[in-house]
C-alpha cells in the first residue's frame, strides 16, 4: 500500500513539473498556426531591405511634389497651360506614393518579399539584394541592370500592355 502511495504521489510531482516547465508555444496558440506564421514572416535582413526602399520612395516622393509644385506655380505665372505635362508628372507621383503605401502596409503586416511584389516592387537586384520597383532598369544601390525576371513588368509597358502609371514613371 506504502508503495502505491509512493507511486502514485512520483507521478503527480512529475506531472506537475511537467506542467511547471511550460511548452514553447504560447498557451491558446495552435501549434500548427504558431509555426506556419513564423514561416511566413520577413527575415529581418527583407524587413530592412523593405525599410531603405520605403525611405528612398519618401525622399523621391517629396522631391517630385515639390518638382510639381514649382512646375505649377511657374506655368500659373507664364500665364501657359500644359496638363499634359502635368497629368504626366502627377502619374508618376502617383505611382511612387501607391508603391510607398504598398511597402509600409507590408512591413506593418509582416509580409515577405515574395508578398510585396504586388505592391509595386519588381522583386530584390541580384547583386546587393536592394528592392527595385517594376520601372527601375538599374538598380539604385549597386547600379546592376535589373534583370529580366524583375523587369518583367517593365519590358510588358514597353509593349503597351502595362498601366499607364508604370509607363509614366519611366518616363519621367
Amino acid at each position: 500500500m506504502a508503495s502505491l502511495l509512493k507511486r502514485l504521489r512520483d507521478r503527480a510531482v512529475a506531472k506537475a513539473d511537467e506542467l511547471a516547465a511550460g511548452t514553447e508555444q504560447p498557451a491558446g496558440q495552435d501549434p500548427a498556426e504558431t509555426e506556419s506564421a513564423a514561416a511566413t514572416r520577413p527575415t529581418a535582413r527583407e524587413r530592412g531591405s523593405m525599410r531603405r526602399r520605403l525611405r528612398r520612395l519618401h525622399r523621391t516622393r517629396d522631391a517630385l511634389l515639390l518638382e510639381l509644385g514649382a512646375l505649377v506655380l511657374e506655368l500659373h505665372r507664364q500665364g501657359r497651360q500644359d496638363s499634359e505635362l502635368v497629368q504626366r508628372k502627377t502619374e508618376e507621383l502617383r505611382a511612387i506614393d501607391d508603391e510607398a503605401r504598398g511597402l509600409a502596409r507590408a512591413l506593418d503586416e509582416e509580409q515577405t518579399l515574395a508578398e510585396v511584389v504586388a505592391a509595386g516592387v519588381a522583386g530584390a537586384c541580384e547583386s546587393c539584394g536592394a528592392l527595385q520597383s517594376r520601372g527601375d532598369r538599374f538598380c539604385a544601390h549597386c547600379g546592376a541592370p535589373v534583370s529580366a525576371a524583375a523587369g518583367g513588368a517593365d519590358s510588358a509597358a514597353t509593349d503597351g500592355s502595362a498601366d499607364p502609371a508604370a509607363r509614366a514613371s519611366r518616363s519621367g
